[in-house]
C-alpha cells in the first residue's frame, strides 16, 4: 500500500512517513483538496426575471408574460400557455437540484473502525477492539512477539537474580520468616521485579507501533509490520526517551518529597505527619494531573513527526479543556484492563502454585518461573493493546473536536480507496 506523502518541516526527518501535523505543522498528505464547486441558486429562492418559464409549475411567485388561459392554479395566476394535466405534489422534479429538509443531518463517514466525527465513549472502546480485528498481524501478532521476547528475557533475569536475593533475605530477615520455605518464596517475589524493565520496554514499543496501526485503521487502511517498523523505528526511540525522562522526573519528585518529610521529622513529628498526609495527597493529585495532560505525547511523537520538547508542548495544548473527559475514559479503560488481566492470569497462577507446591525448589524452581512468566506475558499483552488503542482514538477524537481532523481523515480515506492493502 502506498504511503501518503508528508511535507517535512525544516529540520525534520522526512523518513518518518506521513504525518498528522497540527495547525502549526506541515499538512499531512491526504490527497488533493476537493475541486471547487460553483454555487447553486435554489429554484424557488426569489423572483424569476426574464422570459416565461414553460413546463414547470411555479408556486409562490408571479410569472410575467401573456394573459392566463385555463383554470387558475392554486392561489397564483399563471401567465402564458394553458397548463395541462394535474399538478404533481411530492414527486421529484428531474433536472432540478434536490434540497434536504430542515434539520436533516447526513450519516457520518465511516471508512474504518470508527465514524469520522466526534466519538462517544462506546465508540472509542468499540473502535479499540475493532482495530485489533482490522489488523491482527500488527495489533495482536506483533504485540505477542514483542511481549513474549520481553517476558522470556525478563524471566531469565528473574531466575538469575534469585540466589543473590535469597542470600540477602537469609541475612536480614528473622528466622521465623525464612522457615519452611518462606525464604524461597520471599526471594522469588522480590526477584520478580527484574522483569519490570523488560516489560516497560515492550510497552514503549507497543505504544508507538500500535498507535500508527490504529490511526491507519481509522481510515480503513492496513500497514504491514515491516513497513511500519522501517518507517517509525526512530519515533519509537523518541517515545522511549520520553518514557525515561518522565520516569526520572517522577523518581526525583518522590525522592525530594521524602527528603522534605524527613527534614520536617527532625523538627517535629506532628509537622512531619501533616506534611506527609497533605503533601502525599497533593503529590498523587499532581501526578494524575500531569500524566493526563501529557497522555498524548506518544501519539503526537509517532504521528506528527515533531521533536521531543515541541511534542510535549503540543500534547499539553491538546488536552486543554478536555481533562475530565480524558481522565474518565482512561480510568474506566484501566479498570477494564485490570479485570481482563486478572482473569487471564488466573489459570497460570493456579498452575504455578501447583508446581511450587510439588517441587523441591518451590517458588524458585524453573517450572514455577516459566509458568508465571507465561501468565504475566498473556495478562500484559491484551490490556496493553486495548489501552494503546484507546489513547490513540482519544487523540484522534480530540483533534476532530478542536481542529476538524475528520475532514482530512475523510479525504485520506477517499484517496486510499482502491489501493492494495
Amino acid at each position: 500500500m502506498s504511503e501518503p506523502q508528508e511535507q517535512p518541516r525544516p529540520g525534520e526527518d522526512a523518513s518518518n512517513g506521513w504525518s498528522w501535523g497540527g495547525q502549526d505543522a506541515a499538512p499531512p498528505g491526504y490527497g488533493p483538496p476537493p475541486a471547487a464547486t460553483p454555487p447553486v441558486t435554489p429554484p424557488y429562492s426569489g423572483r424569476q426575471y426574464g422570459g416565461p418559464q414553460y413546463g414547470q409549475p411555479q408556486y409562490g411567485q408571479p410569472q410575467y408574460g401573456g394573459p392566463q388561459y385555463g383554470q387558475p392554479q392554486y392561489g397564483q395566476p399563471q401567465y402564458g400557455g394553458p397548463q395541462y394535466g394535474q399538478p404533481q405534489y411530492g414527486q421529484p422534479q428531474y433536472g432540478q437540484p434536490q434540497y434536504a429538509p430542515a434539520g436533516y443531518v447526513p450519516a457520518p463517514v465511516q471508512r474504518g473502525v470508527v465514524p469520522l466525527r466526534p466519538l462517544t465513549l462506546g465508540e472509542i472502546y468499540d473502535g479499540a477492539f475493532r482495530s485489533i480485528r482490522a489488523n491482527p498481524r500488527v495489533m495482536f501478532g506483533f504485540s505477542a512477539i514483542v511481549v513474549g521476547v520481553a517476558a522470556i528475557v525478563g524471566g531469565l533475569a528473574w531466575w538469575l537474580v534469585i540466589p543473590s536475593v535469597a542470600a540477602l533475605v537469609d541475612a536480614n530477615l528473622p528466622s521465623e520468616f525464612t522457615a519452611d520455605g518462606g525464604d524461597d518464596f520471599i526471594a522469588s517475589l522480590y526477584s520478580m521485579y527484574a522483569m519490570i524493565p523488560f516489560l516497560v520496554l515492550a510497552g514503549i514499543v507497543l505504544t508507538g507501533v500500535l498507535t500508527v496501526s490504529v490511526s491507519r485503521s481509522v481510515i480503513g487502511q492496513k500497514v504491514a509490520v515491516g513497513d511500519l517498523w522501517r518507517q517509525y523505528w526512530k519515533r519509537v526511540l523518541l517515545v522511549g526517551g520520553y518514557t525515561l525522562l518522565q520516569s526520572t522526573a517522577l523518581v526525583v519528585v518522590i525522592v525530594v518529597f521524602i527528603l522534605i518529610v524527613a527534614a520536617a521529622a527532625t523538627a517535629s513529628g506532628a509537622l512531619a505527619g501533616v506534611i506527609g498526609v497533605l503533601g502525599g495527597l497533593g503529590l498523587v493529585v499532581g501526578i494524575f494531573w500531569v500524566t493526563i495532560r501529557l497522555i498524548f505525547v506518544p501519539p503526537v511523537l509517532m504521528l506528527e513527526g515533531r521533536r521531543l520538547f515541541p511534542t510535549i508542548a503540543r500534547a499539553w495544548r491538546l488536552t486543554r479543556g478536555s481533562f475530565w473527559r480524558i481522565l474518565g475514559i482512561n480510568l474506566l479503560a484501566q479498570l477494564i484492563a485490570q479485570v481482563v488481566s486478572q482473569v487471564l492470569a488466573v489459570p497460570t497462577s493456579i498452575i504455578g502454585g501447583i508446581i511450587a507446591a510439588t517441587t523441591p525448589d518451590g517458588a524458585t524452581s524453573g517450572g514455577y518461573i516459566a509458568a508465571t512468566t507465561i501468565g504475566m506475558a498473556v495478562a500484559y499483552t491484551i490490556p496493553a493493546i486495548f489501552l494503546a488503542a484507546v489513547v490513540a482514538l482519544q487523540y484522534i477524537d480530540v483533534r476532530i473536536r478542536k481542529e476538524g481532523l475528520d475532514v482530512q481523515l475523510a479525504r485520506a480515506a477517499e484517496a486510499g480507496q482502491g489501493r492494495p492493502a
